[in-house]
């Protein structure tokens, strides 16, 4: 069973290439690996235009001389990742290969705006593939409103090995004395207004009005970096440390001094920032979006809320503040959970199932 598998840059930043990069090393068998998208920060419009044409012409090379059984496609549901994958979806079809879709993100606009312009041109093109991966089991039913009526799975999001053996070497913060008496919430993702920036930031000035031993840190790069930290200086908040981009070893240090994650986010497919919090141990204070409807247990993994409202997280985060057995409890089961369910060789043996199941269903 030969697979291709479209992938960007995995030095790049994003959902996509993170998943890649931390399930490639598993993919056991026939997988080879086909690059799209940008390969540079800086390209404008006719390097991306002339770019994508390179890309379709090298694909359908690729379909035209290779053995594949299965492409696997990886676009998140946006504009440009949608239209480009619908090329090479058709590409696929004109050589008479079996598609899987493995959809990443999910914007929200996009999809009304497919509903209410493009409804029957997606039915003719993705309604090709013969079957999609999807992260939460809202996207499933999402799909089948679109009107896509083939096998739809719903699948998990791997994390890192070398963070999970950075977690192995570390006991549960909530379990331990940190000495110092503070405690440190962090929020680690693109710093946009999307992923609940602001929110976060108001609802840590309520808490730090009643415990002055609380600290907010601010991991990641994002369109609001600048706007957030002027925010921050307006309100005159104390012990908020902004970080900027983190990865590898900066960015399992950030987990480590953390007693608490929060991650307020009005839209995601399935957010690897929280599955990486739990296999630290850190309860999660989040809002119910994406993926996480479909496993966080509310008060055993820490709060998931509908609610974007400050002071509900707020009074969220206070519980795991004036509650340290549960902080702790909390902590143990998120790790043991994490550990369980999000390693990536078995997200790998999820993949190969599908991998199995297609190739079945194409004898």
């Amino acid at each position: 069973m030969r697979v291709l598998v479209t992938t960007p840059l995995l030095t790049k930043p994003g959902g996509v290439a993170q998943y890649l990069r931390v399930v490639r090393p598993h993919l056991q068998g026939d997988v080879e690996y086909f690059t799209i998208g940008a390969r540079s920060d800086h390209e404008g419009l006719r390097d991306a235009l002339i770019r994508l044409l390179k890309d379709c012409r090298l694909f359908a090379r690729a379909m035209r001389r290779g053995e594949y059984e299965i492409v696997h496609l990886n676009p998140s549901l946006g504009f440009k990742a949608l239209m480009r994958d619908g090329v090479l979806l058709l590409i696929a079809k004109i050589f008479g290969k079996t598609v899987l879709v493995f959809t990443h993100g999910w914007d929200d606009t996009c999809e009304q705006f497919i509903h209410k312009h493009f409804r029957r041109l997606f039915r003719t093109v993705y309604g090709r593939a013969d079957a999609f991966i999807v992260l939460g089991s809202e996207f499933k039913a999402r799909l089948r409103v679109a009107g896509y009526e083939k096998a739809v799975f719903v699948q998990a999001a791997p994390v890192d090995d070398e963070l999970l053996a950075d977690v192995r070497r570390k006991p549960v913060r909530g379990c331990t004395s940190v000495g110092n008496g503070r405690f440190n919430i962090l929020f680690l993702a693109r710093v946009e207004k999307a992923k609940g920036i602001y929110d976060a930031l108001d609802a840590y000035a309520l808490l730090k009005a009643d415990y002055p031993s609380a600290s907010l840190t601010v991991a990641g790069d994002g369109a609001e970096l600048g706007g957030a930290k002027r925010y921050a200086d307006s309100r005159m908040l104390a012990d908020v440390f902004f970080l900027g981009h983190v990865e590898g070893s900066a960015k399992f240090a950030s987990f480590r001094s953390a007693d608490a994650y929060l991650f307020p986010s009005y839209t995601e497919g399935l957010p690897i920032s929280v599955l990486e919090a739990m296999a630290y141990g850190l309860p999660v204070v989040t809002c119910a979006v994406g993926g996480l409807c479909d496993f966080f247990e509310d008060g055993r993994m820490g709060f998931i809320t509908a609610s974007h409202d400050p002071a509900v997280l707020a009074s969220l985060l206070r519980r795991l503040l004036d509650e340290p057995v549960l902080r702790c409890r909390i902590g143990l089961f998120n790790r043991r959970y994490a550990s369980k369910h999000f390693a990536a060789p078995r997200i790998a043996a999820g993949l190969h199932s599908v991998y199995r199941f297609l190739a079945g269903s194409a004898h």
